[in-house]
């Protein structure tokens, strides 16, 4: 695993003292800095300001440990650490600028959540209204688990329906020749591409479905699925495929 992150001392104050240090005899010039230590992520300050700490250069740059200062050397730093603000705003405000970022992604999410919500409730009633007054020359789109032929297929392509007519309890109709086969969930406009223009579009198969499913379902009002409605074959010519043929889903 990577971590993109870094750490680094932030100087908080730096003064230029003369002093021995703890076994010298004579004095020389310093540069003493007050820092603190903290971390960035993926360039974003995320911490730091926990403790001061003093770094102490001689005119070589050189770093004198902390266990050779002397008494006053000692005192300087104590003087200057007094001076020292941590600014815990900068040093953290990464996880204020994340912070800010999710929330106005999880905003920016709802409310496309709550259009597409919107969307496929508005999709959901078109189907219902259509379905209630089910009529030859209709179009629905559609999620298919067989094929024209009742054999059953892998995947769930989508694609489109067109009601030919209506004869006591049975449904005729045709399927689109072309389907969607890369989407997981079904979409009106994802078909739309490939919604049929001519007679030559459509499937030269009518199959024969099962009408008074359909109607049983219509009317449960206790029906809690009406996003989708299966539909089932009729017929002895479709005994290879005993479940769900169709599944419709939008109307056009």
């Amino acid at each position: 695993m990577i971590f993109f992150y870094t750490r680094y001392e932030l100087p908080l104050a730096q003064k230029f003292i003369t002093g021995k240090l703890k076994n010298d005899t004579e004095e020389q010039n310093f540069e003493l800095y007050i820092i603190t230590p903290a971390t960035k992520f993926l360039g974003l300050s995320m911490g730091g300001g926990l403790v001061k700490l003093s770094r102490l250069y001689n005119n070589k740059g050189e770093l004198i440990h902390a266990r050779k200062y002397s008494p006053e050397i000692k005192e300087e730093v104590k003087q200057l650490k007094k001076t020292c603000k941590i600014p815990y705003f900068r040093l953290w405000k990464g996880y204020l600028i994340i912070a800010t970022l999710t929330l106005i992604a999880a905003i920016v999410f709802g409310i496309n959540r709550k259009i597409e919500s919107k969307a496929y409730s508005d999709q959901n009633e078109k189907l219902n209204t259509a379905l209630h007054n089910l009529k030859a020359g209709q179009l629905y789109g559609a999620t298919f688990f067989t094929d024209a032929e009742g054999n059953s297929i892998n995947g769930l392509p989508q694609g489109w329906v067109k009601i030919e007519k209506i004869e006591g309890d049975t449904i005729f109709m045709k399927r689109s020749i072309n389907v969607v086969n890369d989407k997981a969930l079904f979409k009106m406009e994802d078909i739309e591409s490939i919604k049929p223009v001519s007679e030559n579009d459509w499937n030269p198969k009518v199959e024969k479905i099962n009408y008074s499913l359909l109607k049983d379902k219509l009317a449960d009002e206790n029906n809690t699925s009406n996003d989708r409605y299966d539909l089932s074959y009729i017929g002895s010519d479709h005994d290879k495929y005993s479940g769900v043929a169709i599944s419709l889903k939008g109307a056009e």
